[in-house]
C-alpha cells in the first residue's frame, strides 16, 4: 500500500512539474467586456468565465462604471 501511495504521489509531483513549465510560456493581455449592471452588483472574474473560454484564464479583472446602469469589465486574458 505505501508504494501505491508514493507512486501516486510522485506522478501528481511529475504532473504538476510539467504543467507549471509550461505555464511560463503564456503571456497575458487585457480583455474588456461590458456587463448590463453596476459595479456594485456584479462580479467581473465570474461573468469572464462565461464571456471567454476557460483555456483563456481571466483574471485581476476590474470594474469600472461607463454609463446609467452598465460596467466595463478589464480582465487579464492569455493572447
Amino acid at each position: 500500500m505505501k508504494s501505491f501511495i508514493m507512486s501516486f504521489f510522485l506522478a501528481v509531483t511529475i504532473f504538476f512539474t510539467l504543467f507549471s513549465h509550461s505555464l511560463g510560456d503564456l503571456k497575458f493581455c487585457p480583455g474588456t467586456f461590458t456587463a448590463n449592471d453596476v459595479c456594485a452588483n456584479i462580479d467581473c472574474g465570474i461573468l469572464a468565465l462565461s464571456h471567454w473560454p476557460a483555456s483563456s484564464m481571466p483574471h485581476s479583472c476590474t470594474c469600472a462604471t461607463s454609463g446609467n446602469n452598465q460596467s466595463f469589465c478589464t480582465c487579464q486574458i492569455v493572447c
